[in-house]
């Protein structure tokens, strides 16, 4: 939808509509909608401009993979997951499209021509041309066709998938994704039995979707996107797990809009039913006015001068007195229209009067018009009234008689007690101009009159007497020869109203003939446009709320008519035709320029290019672009012909019979596919991209034609469905404002909603009842109580304490319920005070919420999840979660809710053969086998029988080993070493090395390398690390500092000399006049941009990652183990308790509290996302974000969705996973105890034939392929994962036996290292960003905390001699030193040796 900045204006102006997605704090949602345009345009091209990009296909149908999984894992839907790709739109929508595509051709086109004449070198390959993205190009069939692979794919692998109705509806299938979407939704609701309560989740970034949710009126609808910013934009990271999503609630709008127009709810103020429904139907009309994909905006009305605004208060004013509401369940009541129209064309006046805002008669608009005869002082008038005249000459006698200039025969001249207010100010402008005194006396009867008189004589030049009479007379000659003139004051003002009636008829004109090049006088013109316009209005509801109404209608114009001249097509015919859709390729002709004619068939390019096509019109090579009235030049008119369809249609038809068999089948139509699992089924579908996907050797997804629900005999249903769930009873997840008492009201609030405050209204929340809730006496009895907090997206947590001013109370340890009181002291009623006004600000900025005082706190421990007990049943867990808030204000707590979220409730234990029935799959978490898979066979006693592919090899710890080599031989120095081998000043080296401004006139100018960041708590891998003792650096650090002091010696020298210097000026460094100073700094500043340190990578000081070097390592060692891994063999075990069996939809409960460090080997224990399941992997990054730890692991093998974590491991070996998603292997900290593990009462069993992952073969072979090992992929994905078997995902579980899947390879590793200890823990950090991770292993000698390593090899900066110690890895790691930081042995950083004496 065309309505630019309309997402930013309703955020601002509602400001607590949107919510940013956590893990598992979001709701559940029963149907999932993929727009996939915005997701297929992402991951092509990237809305990249520079002609230089290039990506390859296969990267493009894997990007695109990858997203979709992303939020498929994001959402999780229960029941629908649909995709839906833009098919043939209606001709309404081609403008736009047409208008798009040509602009977009055009832009590259520039671009490269730029790039070529500034010598820039271009790649040989083809740049993508985004404009293919367009249904019936070879591309569109190619991505449909691997779709198709891939889903099939996830259905068959991917339990999640497999539980939900998979429908794809692509290019090939007649219409917009968001309409096909939207009619589902419509012709669902109209069956019989449909849930008013279904949970919609719907992806896509135009704002029509706002528009879209909101007329389903369906309560709980959230839109999903990516985190918008305005302004300043910063550097996002490559990894798409690290892209922040949010959830914008339809519920929040529909409340915020509630209280938008409450004052037409109360009673007597409507003359019929109060409707919020219908209310919602004509917001939605309204917002049409200022644009859409189908229509311009009416002119003067743009969202960010307030239009949307303005229309609310207008229609506030209307619908009292219209009888009723403008929009009948999609059908225009053009009476009702025409009413409101007409208040808004008082906008136009508006932008009229601001343009001519000097002029006299636009005062005639406004009523207080002066007449001619009210001169403004300062001015002698050309023109008086008679009786103006008589008082001029009663004045000029006055004036001249020389008595009156003689102090002992001055009179004073009194005038007439009733002049009205023109005279008095004619008399005033007359007595200045003659230097006269005038008052205002008193008679005796006390009416008011004005007395003039002569000033007090001074004694002055003769000449300057003379040059004054001189003046004088000029003065009286003007008076007296002003025309008389006798206008009635009425007459006067119908004179300015008519001027300015004709002025503005005038302004009209000149928009028309400027736009249309006709005026208003060519009233056919104006009918057939405004008629035009009206039948667009009604299309378009049409559209959104039943269907297309017509295929072939559009708008005709580029522009619209004026408001006022609207109501002149309120006559419109409004009986459309629905015909036909265009074909695919008479849509490419329609949309495309000659610029993108490789896009189309070969027998169609001269129709675009030879000056004889028959249409060669519609493909100008140049064309205007119009701001009309805009500032961002993307939102600029594309002035291009509009396409004929007859003319088109009959160029093209003599051609469609030369089309090849492929090509004509990319221009027909296709059907939307329903993909369902099937066990039953089990067949190889062949790769969809040979060389690059492998054959799906055994695939259990069915395809299927989709059918939209049947409307035979059935009616679009409008409006709210009977028994939905509103305001405080919403179901979980979906937030309310009505949870707690409130009342709302506009206001200029300066919410803070996008980086900066905004200067429009906002609808601002007063929270009532907050003198009482915000009593310590009433936040004591929280205390030990499960409330809810994170008012309105409330979350589950427990009360732990209380604080108010002066105590924290807690509840007493013995049970008594007795409330104890520890006083504070000075710091903490320092504390409690900013932890008030901190909550109170935030609440206000953000939310435009006002709490009221906070009095007292509530300290609580958030609901982390279930939590598993050894007897199997699930109970509440209550615990501290990094990042998350753990203090409110009591005010904001909410008690008990309504509808409780299901997937926390607690629950008995099932009896262990329900739980884990034979063919349950599951990992093992005994001493014995650790992590491997296993098989439930059998039941005795309460306990299981399993089958274990075990082995005899043992569990290598290259990760490690590798990790620790890396940082012995890559050591960091402390600064002050640093500063001294290089003969700096200390302060010196910490300006240089950080952002170090130096002012150029009255700009700053960052001269600094930006390798560290002490504000922002960010360091720079490779370069900068920093512990308790300060800041160190790497030899790559050094060699850029020894870089800068060759290259700018003096400059270096300057600032080592004058180190406490702070944002001195620029002559302060450099020597030489202004010119020269500036040219040195602009040197200085070439080469800083020359070495890119502001592109390193900045990450928080706590977070570990290893450097690609390091990473290809243990690839290579990886790719060793598992060529050299022995066969498995196959062992019975008895007598396992339900505890030692992981099933990986319990990991997200049981694993989340492992710690990690790099180098720890993992395997892959859940049941969906991206990563197949059992594959091993290796962790070589860590990061900790506001909700969990996210874990970049390298695996073993390659597979499909598998990225190159930011180009530090081969293609398709790499993936960032949470880390309860995986079970480390290496400090084994969920280990569970068993008898069976204790006696080790295992026999060899007779190999026996078992569906699923990790499971014996037959007849004493392995299921696991024997395959080469595969090679690091890095330009397809081949070989390796056809060798390996793409890591299957079987189906059993707790509801039934065995089910096949596909195998997967093992690693074969023996026991784990039991030597590690892992006892840390986890520690917080600052709110909102990364946290501290402990790394929990003790071993004698390890060198800790060290995330730091070599930087990419980009910068190729040969280090200084006496730092070459030709090391064998390079990269970051843990090592083991031979002496300690000061020589202090024991555990040791690898810093530089004592005996260097500091020496770099």
């Amino acid at each position: 939808m065309g309505v630019p900045k309309f997402f930013r204006w309703l955020s601002e102006r509602y400001p607590a509509i949107s919510q940013l997605i956590s893990e598992n704090r979001i709701p559940e949602f029963d149907c999932l909608y993929l727009d996939m345009n915005g997701i297929i345009h992402n991951c092509t091209h990237k809305d990249s401009d520079s002609p230089q990009f290039r990506m390859t296909e296969d990267k493009m149908f894997i990007a695109i993979f990858n997203y979709i999984e992303h939020l498929f894992g994001k959402i999780k839907p229960k029941k629908l997951f649909f995709m839906a790709i833009d098919g043939v739109a209606p001709r309404a929508k081609m403008n736009q499209q047409r208008a798009r595509r040509f602009r977009t051709a055009l832009d590259a086109e520039r671009a490269r021509d730029k790039a070529i004449r500034e010598g820039v070198e271009l790649p040989k390959e083809e740049p993508f041309d985004s404009n293919c993205i367009t249904p019936g190009t070879e591309f569109m069939a190619r991505l449909t066709e691997q779709l198709k692979y891939f889903i099939s794919k996830k259905v068959t692998e991917d339990v999640e998938w497999q539980g939900v109705e998979v429908v794809l509806s692509g290019h090939e299938v007649p219409g917009e994704g968001e309409h096909k979407i939207m009619e589902y939704i419509r012709q669902a609701k109209a069956q019989p039995g449909y849930d008013a309560n279904v949970r919609h989740c719907l992806y896509g970034l135009d704002a029509d979707l706002i528009m879209l949710g909101l007329l389903s009126h369906d309560p709980h609808f959230c839109l999903l996107r990516e985190e918008v910013t305005f302004g300043r934009q910063t550097k996002k990271s490559k990894e798409l797990e690290h892209q922040n999503f949010f959830l914008l609630h339809l519920c929040m709008v529909r409340e915020y809009l509630e209280l938008e127009f409450q004052e037409l709810e109360r009673s007597g103020t409507l003359g019929f039913d109060y409707d919020m429904e219908r209310i919602i139907d004509d917001f939605i009309l309204m917002a049409f006015f200022v644009g859409n994909d189908f229509l311009p905006n009416l002119p003067n009305l743009h969202i960010n001068e307030g239009a949307l605004a303005l229309m609310f208060q207008k229609y506030k004013e209307v619908l009292p007195r219209i009888g009723g509401y403008i929009n009948e369940h999609g059908v225009i009541n053009v009476e009702r229209l025409a009413v409101l129209l007409d208040e808004l064309s008082d906008v136009e006046h508006r932008f009229f009067e601001a343009e001519y805002s000097d002029a006299k008669w636009i005062k005639a608009r406004k009523g207080d018009v002066e007449d001619s005869f009210a001169v403004k002082l300062g001015k002698v008038p050309t023109s008086v009234s008679a009786v103006q005249k008589e008082l001029f000459n009663n004045i000029k006698a006055f004036f001249i008689n020389p008595n009156n200039k003689d102090p002992a025969t001055m009179k004073p001249l009194d005038l007439s007690t009733d002049l009205p207010a023109r005279d008095r100010k004619f008399v005033q402008q007359l007595c200045a101009d003659l230097n006269l005194r005038w008052s205002t006396q008193e008679d005796a009867d006390g009416n008011r009159f004005m007395r003039l008189e002569f000033p007090p004589t001074e004694d002055v030049d003769s000449d300057e007497e003379e040059e004054s009479q001189i003046a004088i007379m000029r003065v009286l000659k003007r008076y007296q020869n002003a025309k008389v003139e006798d206008v009635s004051s009425d007459q006067a003002q119908a004179n300015m109203k008519k001027q300015y009636d004709d002025k503005f008829q005038e302004w009209k004109d000149n928009y028309y003939s400027t736009k249309f090049e006709w005026n208003t006088s060519d009233e056919v013109e104006l009918r057939k446009l405004t008629e035009n316009y009206v039948q667009g209005l009604q299309w378009v509801l049409f559209y959104y709320y039943r269907g297309v109404a017509s295929w072939p209608w559009f708008y005709q114009y580029h522009y619209s008519p004026m408001i006022s001249d609207v109501k002149k097509g309120l006559k419109a015919n409004m009986n459309f035709e629905l015909g036909q859709p265009f074909r695919p390729y008479q849509q490419l002709m329609g949309v495309l320029p000659d610029r993108s004619k490789k896009i189309v068939p070969t027998i169609y390019h001269d129709l675009m290019t030879s000056p004889d096509s028959p249409i060669i019109d519609f493909y100008p090579r140049d064309f205007e672009l119009d701001m009309n009235g805009k500032k961002m030049e993307w939102e600029a008119v594309v002035k291009i012909p509009f396409m004929d369809e007859k003319r088109l249609l009959s160029a093209m038809a003599p051609r469609d019979a030369l089309l090849s068999a492929d090509e004509k089948r990319r221009n027909d139509f296709g059907v939307s596919l329903k993909f369902s699992y099937s066990n039953e089924v089990d067949y190889t579908y062949p790769s969809s991209l040979t060389d690059i996907f492998p054959d799906l050797p055994h695939c259990h997804c069915v395809m299927n034609i989709f059918d939209l629900p049947t409307m035979e005999g059935r009616e679009t249903y409008v409006g709210l469905m009977e028994g939905v769930k509103l305001g405080a009873a919403a179901l979980a997840g979906f937030p309310s404002l009505k949870t707690l008492p409130f009342t709302g009201s506009l206001g200029f609030h300066g919410v803070n909603v996008f980086q900066q405050d905004s200067r429009n209204e906002s609808m601002v929340i007063a929270l009532s009842d907050t003198e009482r809730r915000t009593k310590a006496d009433f936040a004591k009895g929280l205390l030990n109580k499960r409330v809810h907090v994170n008012y309105p997206f409330l979350q589950e947590a427990k009360v732990v304490k209380v604080s108010d001013e002066l105590f924290d109370y807690l509840m007493s340890e013995d049970g008594s319920q007795h409330v104890q009181q520890i006083e504070h002291d000075g710091k903490q009623i320092d504390d409690f005070h900013k932890k008030a006004g901190s909550i109170d600000k935030w609440y206000s900025k953000r939310l435009g919420m006002l709490t009221g005082d906070v009095e007292s706190l509530v300290h609580i421990e958030m609901l982390r999840g279930l939590k598993k007990l050894d007897d199997g049943s699930t109970v509440k867990e209550f615990a501290p979660m990094p990042g998350m808030e753990t203090i409110h204000a009591a005010q904001l707590v909410v008690g008990k809710v309504i509808s409780e979220d299901e997937r926390f409730i607690e629950q008995a234990a099932l009896p262990v053969e329900e739980e884990f029935p034979d063919g349950t799959n599951a990992f093992f978490l005994g001493d014995f086998a650790y992590g491997r898979p296993i098989n439930v066979t059998g039941h005795e006693n309460g306990k299981t029988i399993c089958l274990v592919a075990t082995t005899t090899a043992r569990q290598v710890e290259f990760g490690r080993d590798i990790a620790r080599q890396a940082e012995q031989l890559s050591p960091y120095s402390p600064s002050y070493a640093v500063a001294r081998s290089l003969g700096l000043h200390a302060l010196a080296l910490s300006k240089i090395t950080s952002a170090f401004s130096v002012r150029v006139g009255d700009a700053r100018v960052n001269l600094g390398l930006n390798i560290k960041f002490e504000g922002k708590k960010m360091k720079v891998l490779g370069y900068s690390r920093k512990n308790e003792h300060g800041w160190e650096f790497s030899r790559a650090a050094v060699d850029l500092l020894i870089q800068y002091m060759t290259k700018f010696p003096a400059f270096i020298g300057a600032v080592s000399s004058k180190p406490q210097g702070d944002m001195l000026a620029a002559s302060e460094y450099f020597s030489g006049n202004e010119d020269e100073v500036n040219k040195q700094v602009k040197e200085v500043q070439a080469w800083l941009k020359e070495i890119e340190s502001k592109n390193f990578d900045k990450v928080p000081l706590d977070a570990e990652q290893l450097d690609s070097d390091v990473v290809k390592q243990i690839e290579f060692a990886a790719d060793q183990a598992v060529a050299t891994e022995p066969p498995p063999i196959n062992k019975t075990m008895r007598g396992i308790p339900r505890n030692a069996l992981l099933k990986p939809i319990d990991a997200q409960w049981r694993l989340g509290q492992q710690r990690f460090q790099v180098g720890d080997r993992v395997i892959y224990v859940a049941d969906s996302g991206k990563v197949p399941i059992a594959s091993k992997g290796t962790v070589v990054g860590l990061t900790q974000t506001t909700r969990e730890t996210w874990l970049d692991v390298v695996f073993d093998v390659s597979f499909m969705s598998g990225t190159s974590l930011g180009d530090r491991c081969s293609p398709f070996r790499g993936s960032t996973v949470p880390s309860w998603s995986v079970l480390n292997l290496t400090n084994r900290q969920v280990l569970a105890s068993s008898k069976a593990s204790a006696n080790r009462n295992t026999s060899t069993s007779t190999p026996l034939t078992v569906s699923g992952y990790g499971l014996p073969g037959v007849n004493g072979q392995t299921q696991y392929r024997d395959v080469a090992p595969p090679p690091a992929l890095r330009g397809g994905w081949s070989g390796a994962v056809r060798g390996s078997g793409g890591g299957g995902r079987g189906r059993g579980g707790p509801n039934g036996g065995p089910q096949t899947g596909i195998p997967f390879r093992t690693q074969m590793n023996g026991q784990p290292n039991n030597n590690v200890n892992g006892n840390g823990s986890v520690r917080g950090g600052y709110r909102g960003g990364y946290h501290q991770i402990d790394r929990g292993d003790d071993q004698s000698g390890v060198v800790q905390h060290n995330p730091s390593f070599r930087p990419k090899s980009q910068h190729t900066v040969p280090p200084p001699t006496s730092l070459e110690q030709n090391p064998s890895f390079r990269g970051r790691g843990r090592g083991r030193g031979d002496r300690g930081r000061g020589g202090r042995g024991g555990r040791g950083r690898g810093a530089v040796p004592a005996a260097t004496n500091g020496s770099v």
